[in-house]
C-alpha cells in the first residue's frame, strides 16, 4: 500500500499526464517550489504558527516528518491532516536534511526518476548516486534479517514511481548506450530484490550477447519458451529484433500474435518487425512494413482477428 507522500506524488504525476483528473489545488502543488516562509504561512492558515527556530526545536524530538505531523496536529480530518503533513514534509526536507527518513529518501528517489524520465538532468550522476544509496539501504536491512524481496516491496510502497520497472528500464538504457560495466553492476546488485527475476534474466542475456551470442541465444530461448505474458514477450521480441537468432525472432512474433487485442499493440509489433528488417538491411521489406504501419495510424477500435496486417504477420 502506497504511503501518504507517495500517493500525492503519484496523483501529481497522473495529473500531469491527464488534465481531466480533478483534485484540490493543494493536492497537486509541487511544494518543492515554495520557500520555508511560504510554507510557514500555509501552516498558519491551518492553525499552527511556526518559524525556523520552533520548527527545528520540534524536529529535534522527532525521527520523521510523519512523527512531527502527529505531534503538531493530532486528531484532525483527513484532508486537513494531509495538507498539513505535506507542508511539514517539505519543511523537513529543506530545513533538516541531515535527518533522513525512508519517506524523505524515497521522495528524492521519485524526484530524480521524474527528472531522468523528462530528460531534465545533464548527467546520470544523480541517478547513480541515489541507486547506490538504495542498494546500501537494502543491504543494511537484509543484513539485519529482512528478506530481500520483502524489504524491496516495503521501500517501493514509499515511492510513487514503479521502482522495479524503472531499475529495469534504466539498466536497459545503459545496455543500449554500451555502458555494460555499470549495467552488470546494477544487475547483480538488484537481481535478488525484484519480484519478477525473469526480467533480469533478460538483462543478463543482453549483457551476455556482447561477448557470447550463442549462449545469449540459449538464455533468450529459455525465457521465450516459458514466457506467456505480453509485456515480457514484447521485450523479448524487441531484443531479438536488433540482435539474436532469426528463428527465435520468428517464434517470438508467433507467440505475440494471438495475444494482441488492440490496434496499438499490433502497430508496436509491426514496428519491431520493421526494425528487424532494417538490421538485416532488407530495405524493401522494411519499407513495405513501414507503409503498412503508416496506413494503420488512422484505424481505431478493437483489433479484428481477420485483419490483413495480422494475417501478413502470421505468414512471416
Amino acid at each position: 500500500m502506497l504511503q501518504t507522500k507517495a500517493l500525492y506524488n503519484l496523483l501529481r504525476l497522473n495529473a500531469d499526464e491527464d488534465s481531466t483528473i480533478e483534485a484540490e489545488k493543494w493536492a497537486l502543488e509541487d511544494l518543492r517550489l515554495l520557500s520555508p516562509e511560504k510554507l510557514f504561512a500555509r501552516l498558519e492558515t491551518l492553525g499552527v504558527k511556526l518559524d525556523k527556530g520552533t520548527f527545528s526545536q520540534f524536529a529535534e524530538n522527532c525521527d520523521t516528518p510523519e512523527d512531527l505531523t502527529d505531534l503538531l496536529l493530532p486528531d484532525q480530518g483527513e484532508d486537513t491532516y494531509d495538507q498539513f503533513y505535506l507542508c511539514i514534509f517539505e519543511l523537513w526536507r529543506q530545513l533538516v536534511p541531515e535527518k533522513q527518513s525512508l519517506s524523505i529518501f524515497c521522495d528524492e528517489l521519485d524526484h530524480r526518476i521524474f527528472l531522468y524520465d523528462q530528460e531534465k538532468i545533464e548527467s546520470d550522476e544523480p541517478i547513480q548516486d541515489i541507486l547506490a544509496n538504495l542498494l546500501e539501504v537494502l543491504e543494511e536491512n537484509v543484513d539485519a534479517g529482512e528478506k530481500p524481496q520483502e524489504i524491496f516491496t516495503a521501500i517501493s510502497n514509499y515511492c510513487a514511481q514503479d521502482l522495479e520497472s524503472f531499475i529495469y528500464d534504466y539498466i536497459s538504457d545503459l545496455l543500449d548506450g554500451d555502458n555494460s560495466l555499470y549495467a552488470a553492476e546494477l544487475i547483480e546488485g538488484f537481481a535478488s530484490y525484484v519480484s519478477e527475476p525473469v526480467w533480469f534474466d533478460m538483462l543478463r542475456a543482453r549483457l551476455l550477447s556482447l561477448s557470447d551470442i550463442q549462449e545469449a541465444n540459449k538464455a533468450i530461448e529459455h525465457i521465450l519458451h516459458s514466457a506467456n505474458e505480453l509485456p515480457l514477450l514484447f521485450e523479448t521480441v524487441r531484443v531479438l529484433s536488433t540482435r539474436g537468432d532469426h528463428n527465435l525472432f520468428l517464434i517470438g512474433v508467433k507467440k505475440v500474435l494471438p495475444l494482441l487485442s488492440t490496434q496499438e499493440e499490433l502497430i508496436d509489433l509491426m514496428v519491431l518487425v520493421a526494425d528487424y528488417y532494417r538490421c538485416l538491411d532488407e530495405e524493401e521489406l522494411e519499407m513495405a512494413m513501414q507503409e503498412r504501419i503508416d496506413k494503420r495510424q488512422s484505424i481505431e477500435g478493437p483489433l479484428d482477428p481477420a485483419d490483413s496486417d495480422l494475417k501478413a504477420l502470421e505468414k512471416l
